[in-house]
């Protein structure tokens, strides 16, 4: 369950650095900053989605 918090608190992170970038600082979507940080979201919500064992063991 612990990392499961760690996990949302890294993408609720990600989207609030990305809302930072595009809306703050008014990057576009192709900038090479929002692309990495956009790919980065990605991974994490894929690893969430991941079965919990899988979790762990990546985890680890």
């Amino acid at each position: 369950m612990l990392i499961h918090a760690q996990l949302e608190r890294r993408i609720r992170s990600c989207i609030e650095e990305l809302n930072a970038l595009v809306t703050g600082q008014g990057c576009l979507l192709t900038d090479p900053e929002v692309v990495h940080k956009s790919m980065e979201l990605d991974e994490l919500i894929l690893l969430a989605m991941r079965p919990p064992q899988s979790v762990r063991q990546t985890a680890v």
